[in-house]
C-alpha cells in the first residue's frame, strides 16, 4: 500500500504554528503532521531571522524524523522558507502548497504589510509571542528574497492559494508563472489568510493536492 508523504506546514510572522489547527484536523491521523516554529520566531529562544537557517531546521528537523521527502504547506513567511528548501534540497520535496508567496516581493506590497502589523492588535501580537519590531524584521526578511533565478531548481508540484479579497494576490500568479509545474487556485471569501479565513475551501484545495500528488 502506497505510503503518504508527511506533511510540514510552516507557519507566517506573527503567527503560531496552531494557526494551522483546522488543516490539521483535516489531514487526519493517517499522515504525519508536524507543524514546527520557524527558527527565529520561536518565543524565548533567541536566533537568527534569515531564510537559509530557517530552511536549514526545516531540513535538520526532517533529519531527525527520517524524512526523505515531505509536502511543504506554508503561508507568507512560512511559504518563502518552503521554497527555500524546494531551491536548495529539491529532492526532499514531493510537493509544495504555497500562500503569500512572492517571486520578488515588490515595494508596495511591502508598505501594506508593514501597514498591518502596525494595526495589528495587542492580543494577537501576545498571543504569537511576538513583538511589532519582530514583524517588520520578518517582513524586511521577505522583501530581500529574490526566487527569480532559482525557481527553476524547484522540481515539485506546487498548488499556489490566494484569497480573491488579497491585495498581492497577483504576486501567486507570478510565482505560479515561474514554476515549472505550478497551479493558481483563488479563494473567494478570504483575503491575506486565506487558510484562516475560509478553512473548509482551503482545506479541500489542499487535501486535493495532497492526495493527487
Amino acid at each position: 500500500m502506497h505510503q503518504p508523504k508527511p506533511v510540514l506546514m510552516l507557519h507566517a510572522a506573527g503567527r503560531t504554528p496552531q494557526m494551522w489547527q483546522s488543516q490539521v484536523e483535516a489531514i487526519g491521523s493517517e499522515v504525519s503532521v508536524l507543524a514546527p516554529w520557524l527558527a527565529g520566531l520561536r518565543p524565548g529562544k533567541t536566533a537568527e531571522l534569515s531564510l537559509t537557517a530557517a530552511a536549514d531546521e526545516v531540513l535538520a528537523l526532517m533529519d531527525r524524523n527520517g524524512i526523505e521527502a515531505a509536502h511543504l504547506v506554508g503561508h507568507q513567511l512560512g511559504a518563502m522558507v518552503a521554497l527555500q528548501v524546494a531551491t536548495t534540497e529539491p529532492s526532499m520535496v514531493a510537493g509544495l502548497v504555497l500562500s503569500g508567496a512572492m517571486v520578488t516581493p515588490s515595494k508596495m506590497v511591502s508598505r501594506w504589510q508593514r501597514t498591518i502589523i502596525r494595526l495589528m492588535p495587542n492580543k494577537a501580537l501576545a498571543e504569537s509571542g511576538a513583538t511589532r519590531a519582530d514583524l517588520i524584521r520578518a517582513m524586511d526578511l521577505i522583501a530581500t528574497a529574490d526566487f527569480g533565478q532559482h525557481l527553476n531548481r524547484v522540481t515539485a508540484p506546487a498548488l499556489v492559494i490566494a484569497g480573491v479579497d488579497d491585495p498581492a494576490r497577483m504576486a501567486g500568479r507570478e510565482l505560479v508563472e515561474g514554476l515549472n509545474d505550478a497551479t493558481f487556485a483563488e479563494v473567494a471569501g478570504a483575503g491575506a489568510h486565506p487558510n484562516l479565513e475560509a478553512p473548509e475551501m482551503y482545506n479541500l484545495l489542499l487535501l486535493d493536492f495532497l492526495q493527487s500528488t
